[in-house]
């Protein structure tokens, strides 16, 4: 459970961005993914992130004790677009 204690931490960091993604949107994708995959907002760690030119962040998760990955989406004002699982082979 040390990757919760640092997505805990993290969360509450001032400064926290990934890929170029505002605070508010990975504080955001952390909240959605955890309602919409069904899993506790501790299992899940930030792995990395990305700003394409269009203004949408996606943020890439990592979800519960097996690390699955997933994708989160965020506009430019940190609302959460989606949120999904990758599928396997599409990493």
């Amino acid at each position: 459970m040390a990757a919760a204690g640092f997505l805990m931490a993290a969360c509450s960091s001032t400064s926290l961005r990934v890929g170029g993604a505002p605070e508010a949107s990975v504080k955001n994708c952390v909240a959605a993914a955890a309602r919409e995959l069904r899993v506790p907002p501790a299992s899940i760690v930030v792995d990395s992130g990305s700003t394409p030119r269009d203004g949408v962040y996606t943020i890439n998760l990592k979800v519960g004790p097996q690390a699955r990955p997933a994708v989160c989406t965020t506009d430019e004002n940190s609302a959460v677009l989606g949120v999904v699982y990758k599928r396997p082979g599409a990493y």
